[in-house]
């Protein structure tokens, strides 16, 4: 079962295979950021310390959010729209 961790409050949660980051989030006991909840504002940008081969690819319209926020893709995600599809994820959020 995936796993998500969230720092600095090192809170972790196991959860469904293709569980949005946000709600993997909460479900460990975080409160997440979020604004438009569809990938288009980027206030839910959160870094991946670790487990980034364990998200499904980020979409054209993520990449251009990420850009937008001067994000690099290799190290952000966008928590709305990404999901966990195996393994353990470390996430900081950035706001």
């Amino acid at each position: 079962m995936p796993k998500v961790t969230l720092l600095p409050q090192n809170l972790s949660a196991e959860v469904k295979s293709g569980e949005l980051l946000l709600a993997a989030g909460e479900q460990a006991g975080v409160e997440m950021e979020a604004g438009c909840f569809n990938c288009e504002c980027g206030t839910c940008a959160a870094e991946i310390v670790s487990g980034m081969e364990n998200l499904n690819p980020p979409t054209p319209e993520e990449l251009d959010v990420l850009d937008q926020w001067n994000r690099d893709p290799e190290k952000y995600r966008l928590t709305c729209c990404v999901k966990i599809l195996q393994g353990e994820v470390v996430l900081r959020q950035s706001h």
